[in-house]
């Protein structure tokens, strides 16, 4: 990889597995020599400024909209694979713009509602206890397998209305589509696993929403066939887009936010001690969570018209990658901003994105994080990573760890 991008004239090996163990060095390097880059590999321009992405992911000339290519690939033999995809990904309301957006968003918020969510509190709480007491006697754990999967899909699957027994195989899917979303260039095989996993997900939302039209539940599915907005009503396909868009951002984010934080802790004890004397940091402690190490490593913008960019310019139709890790570094922004400090105050972080798009389920996001902190460190005085070789997933959209293994007493 290495070779093919020095070859390739790229100044910036943003593909390169390496990148991922510490992106900070390169992207430090992108903001002060070049914070708006054309990556001719990406067919992207990268922002790493904080204000060139605030700017840009709340500016209405920048869409969210691929224009049908959400995933890439150079292999024709899944060409008709990676259409369908594509296609379908392009009616998730995280791909629309106003005016469907606007609609969907109404539609579904109702459902997020902070009463709703503050009911979900007692809920959380137990499964957490569950899972930590499920492993309290073995000394260790993989805290990712063990605890931060487990606990967001147990809540969804809750909240969604899905059985218990289907969690797994909706947890392999919601994997699979993100493999395609930040992997560049996407390999046969990752087009293919993506299409299969998203094909059966239509398929079981399909046939769960048919039951719930029947025996409607206390769930969010019998929720989303009762909801109306100014006489707009949601479609099955629309339903059914809305339960894996949510299954998906809802176990990949809160699992890799919980890990994340779980690491950045561990890996600065005075901080970890001081959240443990004052329990009450709990919510500073995520929003710098969120800042210093947040799941959603980047977002993507398409210009609709032809623009400048402090001078660059930016033509109709081009791709950006707004690198949200990067912006939440900025020196320019924040203070010291390699220095993970859970008392930090003006932390105006773009962890969960800005403006129209900013991520719908943000306080669900954060409370979960929230008790399986405050439930981990609760139940363990002494608790420290395993080993110190940790492996961090190559892929652009979200950052976080193939495994992070504790042990603990």
């Amino acid at each position: 990889m290495q070779t093919e991008i020095l070859q390739s004239g790229e100044k910036y090996d943003l593909l390169n597995p390496f990148f991922f163990t510490n992106p900070d060095p390169i992207l430090d390097q992108m903001r002060i020599a070049d914070p708006i880059y054309w990556h001719s590999q990406l067919e992207s321009w990268i922002l790493t400024r904080y204000v060139d992405v605030y700017n840009t992911i709340r500016n209405p000339q920048f869409s969210v909209d691929r224009d049908g290519k959400i995933g890439r690939s150079k292999s024709l033999a899944v060409k008709n694979q990676l259409y369908f995809c594509n296609q379908y990904f392009s009616q998730w309301m995280v791909f629309s713009d106003p005016p469907r957006h606007t609609r969907l968003r109404n539609l579904v918020s109702k459902a997020f509602s902070p009463q709703i969510i503050k009911s979900l509190e007692p809920i959380i709480q137990k499964y957490a206890d569950e899972l930590i007491d499920a492993i309290s006697t073995i000394g260790k754990m993989e805290l990712i397998q063990d605890f931060a999967i487990p606990l967001p899909a147990l809540v969804t699957a809750k909240f969604l209305g899905i059985p218990r027994q289907d969690i797994a195989l909706l947890k392999d899917w919601s994997r699979d589509m993100f493999m395609l979303f930040g992997s560049g260039w996407a390999s046969e095989e990752v087009v293919e696993t993506t299409y299969q996993s998203l094909v059966k997900s239509i398929q079981y939302f399909d046939d769960l929403i048919a039951w719930y039209r029947r025996h409607p539940g206390e769930n969010l599915i019998t929720e989303l066939i009762a909801a109306e907005d100014s006489g707009s009503v949601l479609s099955n396909e629309e339903i059914t887009a809305i339960c894996i868009t949510l299954m998906a951002g809802a176990y990949e984010t809160t699992t890799y936010l919980i890990s994340n934080g779980m690491l950045a802790l561990l890996q600065n004890p005075q901080q970890l001690q001081m959240l443990r004397e004052n329990p009450m940091l709990i919510d500073s402690t995520v929003e710098e969570i969120l800042r210093y190490c947040g799941p959603a490593f980047s977002v993507v913008r398409r210009a609709i018209a032809n623009i400048e960019i402090d001078g660059k310019f930016i033509a109709e139709g081009e791709k950006i990658y707004c690198i949200l890790h990067a912006a939440n570094h900025d020196p320019a922004q924040f203070s010291n901003p390699d220095k993970f400090d859970i008392t930090r105050s003006e932390n105006c972080h773009l962890g969960l994105g800005q403006g129209i798009h900013v991520c719908l389920g943000a306080a669900l996001t954060k409370l979960e994080t929230k008790i399986a902190i405050n439930t981990i460190l609760q139940h363990y005085e002494n608790i420290h990573l395993e080993h110190q070789q940790l492996s961090w997933i190559p892929n652009l959209a979200m950052r976080g760890l193939e495994a992070l293994p504790i042990v603990f007493s």
